[in-house]
């Protein structure tokens, strides 16, 4: 919102009291999404009623716009616009959710009774029903060259992105005393999962230990406690002892 001028913003959350004096932030109460596979069958089946603008950005709280000055008329002129995904054919590439440009067409094709209820919904509506969508709906996606400079998620940047998703990519664009906050607030069940592994190694890569030992901390206070996480704890503590700020 600090970078953009967009027609409508919602926040979808059942935990609205934190951001209800936000200017210029609509909230949608909503029940608790428990798991990913609640959150696709929001996205496909009832997020699409919401939309009334040509197109939505669809974020989550691990992606968002980072270089407002990347952005060109021309994501516009696809239905659906995402980051690559790298490990797929090109024709199925284009695809990552968590920060994504839909057109309102694409986001009522997605409702489709055809196509059955699936998670990832990125994986589901970009891979596994993307010709049906292009067949029978006429939606387009972005190609790669224009996704790229979109926003990126699995893969490094080749150069100054509208956004990005992930939380390994955090580090990317903020600074760790920003990062240790967010940490402190991130429920017990993100440590748990690949996602906080991703992060932890994302972090001491950019030098960033003390964040990435507090990760740690939180990762094994939570319950995981296999071998991978106490050798990653085992380097921050290393980089911490090995840093100018530590003496």
């Amino acid at each position: 919102m600090r970078h953009c001028d967009f027609g409508r913003v919602l926040l979808f959350t059942h935990d609205w009291l934190p951001a209800v004096f936000l200017p210029g932030l609509d909230i949608v109460e909503i029940e608790p999404l428990h798991s990913d596979a609640a959150y696709s069958h929001f996205v496909m089946r009832q997020l699409p009623a919401y939309v009334r603008t040509s197109h939505v950005l669809l974020t989550r709280w691990d992606g968002f716009v980072a270089h407002p000055q990347a952005w060109c008329d021309e994501f516009l002129a696809y239905d659906y616009v995402g980051a690559v995904w790298p490990d797929q054919p090109e024709h199925l590439s284009v695809g990552s959710g968590g920060f994504s440009l839909r057109s309102r067409r694409f986001m009522l094709a997605g409702t489709d009774l055809r196509i059955a209820d699936g998670h990832p919904e990125d994986a589901v509506l970009c891979r596994q029903q993307r010709h049906f969508l292009e067949q029978t709906h006429g939606v387009s996606f972005a190609p790669p060259r224009l996704a790229r400079r979109f926003a990126y998620a699995r893969e490094s940047p080749k150069g100054l992105t509208f956004g990005f998703h992930g939380p390994d990519n955090l580090p990317d664009v903020l600074d760790e005393p920003t990062l240790q906050e967010w940490l402190h607030r991130l429920p017990d069940v993100f440590f748990l999962g690949d996602d906080a592994r991703r992060l932890a190694r994302a972090l001491l890569v950019r030098g960033m230990a003390t964040a990435a030992r507090q990760l740690l901390q939180r990762r094994q206070a939570a319950g995981h406690a296999e071998s991978g996480t106490r050798l990653l704890g085992a380097a921050a503590s290393i980089m911490g002892l090995l840093s100018p700020r530590a003496g």
